[in-house]
Parts: C-alpha cells; sequence; structure tokens
C-alpha cells in the first residue's frame, strides 16, 4: 500500500468544509495536521517493533527516504498495510468529529 500523508490531509480539510479560511491560515492547518499525522503514525509503528528495531527505525527516520522507511516497517510489522490505514482512518473521524 502507498499512502500520501499530504493527499490525505487535503482530502480531510476539504470534508471539513472550512469556509472564508486564508490560504495562509489553510497552509497552516495542513502543516499542523500532517505534523499530527506522522506523529500517530509513528507512535503507532514504535508500538508494533520489538525493542531491538527501535534504533534502526530511529536511525531511518533521520537518515532514509519514505519508501526506504515504509519498507522497513513493511518487513518488520505484520499487516502494516492495515495497521497504517486504521491510523488514517481513526485521525480522520476524530478530526471531522472533533473529538
Amino acid at each position: 500500500m502507498e499512502y500520501s500523508i499530504d493527499s490525505f490531509v487535503d482530502r480531510v480539510l476539504s470534508e471539513k468544509g472550512l469556509v472564508g479560511v486564508s490560504e495562509e491560515v489553510m497552509t497552516q492547518l495542513r502543516s499542523d495536521l500532517v505534523a499530527r499525522i506522522e506523529d500517530l503514525i509513528n507512535a503507532e509503528i514504535i508500538a508494533h517493533l520489538s525493542e531491538d528495531l527501535l534504533p534502526e527505525f530511529e536511525s531511518k527516520l533521520d537518515s532514509s527516504s519514505d519508501e526506504d522507511i515504509q519498507r522497513f516497517c513493511q518487513s518488520h510489522i505484520k499487516d502494516f498495510d492495515e495497521l497504517i490505514a486504521g491510523v488514517f482512518v481513526k485521525f480522520r473521524r476524530m478530526y471531522l468529529e472533533g473529538s
């Protein structure tokens, strides 16, 4: 599964139906939501990786491409794609419902 955080955030913002928001505010909202979902994804990854793999994962975060990080996670986390899909669903629900 290939996922794009940016396109996901754009869809969620569109679904939220924000009207009359300046481009500057929308840019900040996008940036904030991207950071929030990345934090949630990383927290889920960390929760599902064995402790001995955490240093390697952290190293990859600092120096590897998104594709390399995704391949690493797919090879070490069972049902990784479903895990990430679940994070997207949970985030979307929380953001749109305001909870």
